[in-house]
């Protein structure tokens, strides 16, 4: 055989070689998984009296972060050309504490005038369907819906616990780049709160106390990175970002050391940053 055509037949040998491995690592097969993550998030909650003027606020401090823990259990069918999907059902829950910073209620004095420290119970489930269209380089575009519930309980005090509920509609949008055993992503997501609302919970002068809020708003944005083990395991870090708008609420009549008055749930913003690390075990 001459020199020229043993160069041909390694050189088609490495390629085949090549392309074997490229295509192993890319390829996914349908089945169940089941991921388990520690979630730690910073909080920074603020309300806002109808000029803009800051009333409250509840922010993480001392770099104390509010922590909890991630599950998911998901299903994946893996479709032509190695397009795949994914529906999932995720949960969230967090509890910690953040230096509130505001007034008295009915006290008349001005933001800042009285600190102390809220618990908060914050508590986020989602079904989502996800369609990944991926690419021969690697890259794949993301598409999908959610539908979540959103909860966060907050105790200012004994006598003043206030919870924050609603349903939302989940449109996503993203990106993801595999390369090797490693995976980079991207993904937009809006939120659009149902009918939300704020329970005061009973207290010596009041019964439960609903007030129905103007809206909920989230915008989010989740950057994650995974790398494969193995074909059972992989391991996870997400950082995410949320922005959330809610508008102030109607008002409801309330009994003040002994005085009925109205009263609402002002307008807020947060900003909030969640950090993620876990696993997922494919079965």
């Amino acid at each position: 055989m001459s020199t020229k055509g043993k160069k041909v037949k390694i050189i088609y040998f490495i390629s085949l070689i090549m392309s074997l491995f490229v295509m192993n690592l890319n390829a996914r097969e349908s089945g169940y998984s089941i991921s388990a993550a520690f979630v730690g998030m910073s909080m920074d909650y603020r309300e806002y009296d109808d000029n803009g003027n800051i009333l409250d606020s509840e922010i993480s401090v001392d770099g104390a972060l509010i922590k909890g823990g991630e599950i998911s259990l998901a299903y994946t069918k893996v479709l032509e050309d190695n397009d795949y999907a994914l529906i999932a059902l995720n949960i969230n829950y967090l509890y910690g504490a953040t230096e509130y910073k505001g007034s008295l209620l009915d006290s008349g004095l001005g933001y800042g005038s009285y600190v102390g420290r809220t618990n908060n119970d914050v508590l986020d489930m989602e079904v989502e369907y996800k369609f990944m269209d991926t690419f021969e380089n690697g890259i794949e575009l993301i598409y999908g819906v959610g539908v979540g519930y959103s909860s966060w309980r907050r105790e200012l005090s004994a006598l003043q616990v206030e919870v924050y509920k609603w349903y939302s509609i989940r449109p996503k949008f993203g990106m993801g780049y595999l390369v090797d055993n490693l995976y980079f992503g991207a993904i937009l997501e809006y939120q659009y709160g149902l009918s939300p609302q704020m329970d005061i919970l009973a207290n010596s002068e009041n019964p439960n106390t609903t007030v129905d809020l103007g809206s909920a708003n989230i915008f989010e944005i989740t950057l994650p990175i995974s790398y494969v083990l193995n074909e059972k395991f992989d391991i996870y870090f997400e950082y995410v970002y949320q922005y959330q708008m809610i508008e102030k609420s109607n008002t409801v009549p309330y009994i003040i050391n002994g005085v009925t008055k109205g009263i609402l749930e002002p307008a807020s913003t947060a900003n909030n940053n969640y950090l993620k690390l876990g696993a997922t075990f494919k079965f």
